[in-house]
């Protein structure tokens, strides 16, 4: 008995076929980190996927919140306003041309590159509108024209989903005062191209396009200089010219400063922009050309000037900064104001660097200006650049891809330079075998818990299978950033 018990202790006792995977220290590992049933073969390396949703976790976070943040205080009043202690202005946003985007305007993408950039240039207008309201907390907020791309041409049913959508980009804020009132070319068209049917909409749905409005012990004065420019129907400019007259006509103590989409008429070469702020390097342009205009007629212009007799002037349309001096002549008096073309506050309309302008009102008289000093002080304020945050995630893009494909397609050299260098070895080698071996390099190294199948089957679709995962969550990252604004 003692003979066959020995000879039994000999006797080597039977195993179970080992798994190929030499990556897993156990077949119950093995099981559990296969995504699709046993014997398809398809192997996911969570220890991967997790430490790039990480960096790309850490990634998006950074560039959606925390520079948009970072970017929005450099703003901050108290750094550019030089008002008497103990001053309260009253204090103004104002947003150009967001001209959110709309199959109008691009007929020719495909619906999948329509999406994504509908989806990207909407998450920029949504973002940095709830930051620059919630750090800068503006008393008023007003946009100067252009709310729509195709607004002019779309019809009832697409323009009232694209109503509701701005809505939801740029949500009104209850204690605040939002003015959405002034249309641009965009949402009616310009001069004899008007198209009644989208004036008479925008109006219905953001109020009177002329009217003015006193606030912080000024008079805002909001003028459609586009209808004023109509030469073939009556009617369009003289909504604009009754308006313009009767204003002109009333007494109005108080400074004023002139809202417009269209810039006023000037000589580039006489008046050219002021500043740092404009970003082309060629003169404010003159043109004309369907359903558009980038300066009103020269001689609509003094006669809104002398009408209005503002202090300083806020337009849109031309996407990019200018600043000039603008001189007018009342009964012969010689008056200047000062004329701001505000950038374009969307990431789309040819600007590198969005911006929108900030207004600051302080004047002590509430019954007339304040002789001899300044009661309004204005500032750009930069958005976040829209650029730099796509191209690093184009550049994350490609490296995740390229590292998922160097752990497929030559495992035993990510095996060997990346993975043995990525966490602290257990007491397995690289090989199955009891005894250290040589590699296929000439050596033998010890496994760590990211080491991958050096003969893996179907690499190409265990690629797939491991990377769609890691899109799959990026984009919920992304989505979750999208909805927590």
């Amino acid at each position: 008995m003692l003979n066959r018990n020995r000879f039994k202790k000999l006797v080597p006792q039977s195993k179970e076929p080992e798994d190929d995977d030499t990556d897993n220290l156990s077949g119950k590992q093995a099981q559990q980190s296969t995504l699709l049933p046993k014997g398809r073969n398809y192997k996911v390396y969570w220890r991967h996927i997790l430490i790039w949703l990480c960096l790309w976790f850490m990634l998006i976070n950074y560039y959606e919140r925390m520079v948009v943040k970072r970017v929005i205080k450099r703003c901050n009043w108290n750094r550019w306003e030089n008002w008497p202690k103990g001053a309260q202005p009253h204090r103004i946003g104002l947003f150009a041309d967001p001209q959110i985007m709309d199959t109008y305007a691009y007929p020719n993408n495909t619906w999948i590159t329509y999406q994504v950039s509908r989806f990207v240039i909407d998450n920029y207008h949504r973002r940095n509108w709830k930051f620059v309201q919630y750090y800068l907390d503006p008393d008023t907020n007003i946009f100067l024209g252009d709310l729509f791309d195709g607004g002019r041409i779309a019809k009832d049913e697409d323009w009232m989903d694209e109503y509701r959508r701005f809505n939801r980009l740029f949500p009104k804020i209850p204690s605040k005062k939002t003015i959405m009132s002034i249309p641009g070319n965009h949402d009616i068209g310009f001069g004899d191209e008007i198209i009644e049917d989208a004036r008479k909409r925008f109006t219905a749905y953001y109020g009177e396009s002329n009217d003015y409005i006193d606030i912080g012990n000024h008079t805002i004065v909001l003028l459609d200089t586009m209808s004023l420019s109509d030469h073939k129907n009556p009617e369009i400019k003289s909504i604009a010219q009754t308006f313009l007259d009767e204003f002109s006509q009333s007494y109005h103590p108080l400074p004023k400063i002139l809202l417009s989409h269209v810039p006023l008429w000037r000589d580039p070469n006489q008046l050219p922009c002021k500043g740092p702020g404009r970003e082309s390097k060629k003169p404010f342009p003159i043109e004309r050309g369907p359903q558009y205009q980038t300066v009103i007629d020269g001689y609509i212009t003094p006669e809104v000037l002398g009408k209005v007799q503002p202090e300083v002037i806020f337009c849109g349309d031309d996407h990019d900064y200018c600043h000039i001096t603008q001189t007018y002549d009342v009964n012969g008096v010689v008056k200047t104001a000062e004329e701001y073309t505000v950038k374009s506050c969307a990431m789309n309309m040819g600007v590198q660097r969005p911006a929108i302008q900030l207004l600051s009102l302080h004047n002590p008289d509430a019954t007339g200006p304040a002789q001899g000093k300044q009661t309004w002080q204005t500032e750009m304020c930069y958005l976040p650049d829209p650029k730099l945050p796509l191209i690093l995630y184009s550049v994350f893009f490609v490296l995740s891809v390229m590292w998922f494909l160097y752990m497929h397609f030559l495992p035993l050299s990510f095996n060997k330079n990346v993975a043995s260098k990525m966490g602290k070895a257990t007491t397995d080698t690289i090989s199955s075998l009891p005894l250290p071996v040589s590699s296929s390099y000439g050596q033998s190294f010890l496994k760590t818990k990211y080491h991958v199948d050096e003969k893996p089957r179907r690499p190409f679709k265990n690629f797939l299978a491991n990377y769609a995962i890691l899109a799959l969550f990026v984009c919920s990252i992304f989505t979750y950033f999208s909805a927590t604004i």
